[in-house]
Formats: structure tokens, C-alpha cells, sequence
């Protein structure tokens, strides 16, 4: 359905950290707005000119949401049409409201598929007042997986967790950690860690310093950016590598346990892939290696083949972003299963009204 979308604002209470926005707005027009209240909507996106109509469609989160969640966490109000172009309203404009059904939740990241959001009420979150980024690199993957299981108890409380393939750094760090990239650390090392941190400088200080004590003898190296904005240029960056451009010949997104994450890493490039992505919360993404040897065949039809065998079990599923073959998505008998009883459920609702 074709609805005429707001660009405005249509109220922000900054005191009460709430803003309600047309849907046609950008994310870079309301960052710009609550950047004069010292206010965020802590979500990375890949380009400040998506509509929030087009964010909450696909419930966009990036590196952050290990520590400050989805989009998904901070919509609590609705305004949208659904397939008889009536209006309908979900939520409120407050943080405490719990009146009715929670229709927000359902529609964001529902792709448009239940309704055409019209309005949108946001809570939001102060800016940090300064943001840090590390780098550890391991010899093996085993060493990696031991550093995650020490996180689980660390003292320190990362915003961003991810975990990076060999290969990979070497595209999706040259912006943010030019200086690593230019040594031989990255190629060196069988996988990498990033963590972020937000809050006073003296307490990033102190929570690199911890993290370097708790990773030392596990990690082959720990290495703090130099650059100020390092981690906006971080998440910057991954954000437009989980979307595949037009070079890359196919891309999956991953959600597995995250206990599974480095186990699918060193599967996934043993058959020729290059993986990175979220360890705290077991979303990664999927494409072939930037180091495929000149001649040597595509990978796609094994890569997938390996996706589909590391959620057989019902553990997680599979989204194919793009493919050479007409695919929709790739998922186990389970969650196949309920899929089709949302599905089932949903056309009874819609037809009830």
C-alpha cells in the first residue's frame, strides 16, 4: 500500500527522552535533531539517509546491539495502515505503557508484510561521552572461544562484542584500525576479537586496561585504536558489509548460538568463507573469502550447503541476503515448523476483523 509519509517531527519531549517522528524521516534528520539535546537512538545504520519507516520495517541493529539491543527495543509506540487502509495504533508515547496488545514488537522487523508504518514513537538513551575500541587477535580458534567464555564473567561491560575471520579484517578494519591493518597482525591471526566500550575516558581506560589483564596469556595480542571516532567508524562499516554489494557474489546472515559461534566460524572457512559479526548474540554474516585462490571453483553451493548443515538440528537458521539461484531462506524442519503456525495464526487474526 502507497501512504503519503511524514518528514516532520510530531513531538519531542527531550525531558523525557521519548520522540515521535514521521515514518518518511531520516535517521540522519532525527540523529542531527537529538544530537542538540545530547540524546541518541543507539542503532548503527549503513547510511544516515534511510527512512525510519525503512529501519523499523527490517528491525536494523549493528555491532552495539550486544549492549544497547535492537530497534526493536526502543519502538514503543505505532502508527500504520493495514490492508483495508484503516489506521491503527499500537503503544503510546510514553516509556511506561502497557495498555493493550504489544503490536509494536510484532510489526518492527515484520518488513512491511503487516502494515504500512505511518508514526513512530522512539525512547531514547544519552550520548556516551566517549566510546573506545579494541582489537585482540588469537593464534587459533580454540584460544578465541576461551577469551568468550572468560568474557561471560569479565569485570569489564563491552557495548560491542564481534568476532572477526582471518581474512576479513583485512577490508572491515582498515577505516576504523588503519594501523593494525597496515601490520601483518591481521593476516597472522586466525581470528579476531573487537570490543567496544561507551562512558567517561577514565573509565574506558580503566575498562581496556581490565580487558587487556583478563585476555593476557589467551589472546596472541590486544591492540587499542587510535582513532577518536574509532568505533562509529567500526559500526559504520559492518553495518554496510552486512548488506551485500554488487561485487559480492553471495552473503548469508547466520543466527546461531552464540556457544556455536566460533565452532561455525572454523567451519564455515575451512569450506572457503569469510565470517564476522556479532559474538554476544550469535548473528553473523557469511560471503566468500576476499582470499579465494585464482582459479579455483565458487563456493557458493558448499557455503550454503554448510549453513544448512549447521542448523539441521533446529540450533539457529539461515537468511540468504543474495545467491546466483533463486533462494528464499534456508531453514531446519523446526523452525520451518513454527514459521508456518505464526503464519497460520496471523491469517486467522486478520481473519476476525
Amino acid at each position: 500500500m502507497n501512504a503519503e509519509l511524514s518528514a516532520s517531527v510530531i513531538d519531542y519531549p527531550a525531558r523525557d527522552m521519548t520522540i515521535t517522528v514521521g515514518a518518511g524521516m531520516t535517521f540522519g534528520d532525527m540523529s542531527a535533531i537529538l544530537l542538540k539535546e545530547n540524546q541518541q537512538l543507539p542503532i548503527d545504520v549503513a547510511d544516515d539517509q534511510v527512512a525510519i519507516k525503512a529501519m523499523v520495517d527490517q528491525d536494523i541493529a549493528g555491532p552495539r546491539q550486544f549492549g544497547h539491543g535492537t530497534l526493536r527495543d526502543y519502538v514503543i509506540g505505532l502508527t500504520a495502515i493495514d490492508g483495508q487502509g484503516r489506521t491503527f495504533h499500537s503503544g503510546g508515547r510514553v516509556v511506561k505503557n502497557v495498555a493493550g496488545y504489544d503490536l509494536c514488537r510484532l510489526l518492527t522487523g515484520a518488513q512491511g508484510q503487516l502494515g504500512t508504518i505511518t508514526e513512530v514513537t522512539f525512547k531514547l538513551r544519552p550520548l556516551p561521552p566517549d566510546t573506545g575500541l579494541v582489537a585482540c587477535g588469537f593464534r587459533n580458534l580454540r584460544d578465541m572461544e576461551s577469551a568468550l567464555d572468560r568474557l561471560n564473567v569479565s569485570s569489564t561491560t563491552p557495548v560491542i562484542l564481534d568476532v572477526i575471520s582471518r581474512y576479513a579484517a583485512e577490508s572491515l578494519l582498515a577505516e576504523s584500525i588503519p594501523e593494525l591493518v597496515r601490520s601483518s597482525r591481521c593476516a597472522d591471526s586466525a581470528g579476531i576479537l573487537i570490543a567496544g566500550f561507551e562512558g567517561p575516558k577514565a573509565a574506558l581506560e580503566w575498562q581496556t586496561s581490565a580487558l587487556q589483564d583478563e585476555l593476557h596469556g589467551t589472546a596472541d595480542w590486544t591492540h587499542p585504536a587510535k582513532l577518536a571516532n574509532a568505533s562509529f567508524l567500526y559500526c559504520r562499516t559492518l553495518q554496510k558489509a552486512s548488506t551485500p554489494s554488487e561485487a559480492t557474489a553471495w552473503q548469508a546472515r547466520l543466527t546461531t548460538l552464540p556457544s556455536r559461534v566460533t565452532s561455525s566460524i572454523k567451519v564455515l572457512h575451512d569450506c572457503g568463507c569469510d565470517v564476522f559479526g556479532r559474538a554476544g548474540n550469535g548473528v553473523l554474516y557469511v560471503r566468500p573469502s576476499s582470499h579465494r585462490i585464482v582459479g579455483e571453483p565458487p563456493v557458493e553451493q558448499k557455503g550454503f550447503g554448510t549453513l544448512q548443515s549447521l542448523t539441521s538440528d533446529g540450533q539457529g537458521s539461515v537468511q540468504v541476503l543474495k545467491a546466483t539461484a533463486a533462494r528464499s531462506g534456508l531453514s531446519s524442519a523446526a523452525v520451518q515448523k513454527y514459521t508456518d503456525q505464526l503464519r497460520a495464526l496471523l491469517g486467522s487474526a486478520a481473519g476476525q476483523d
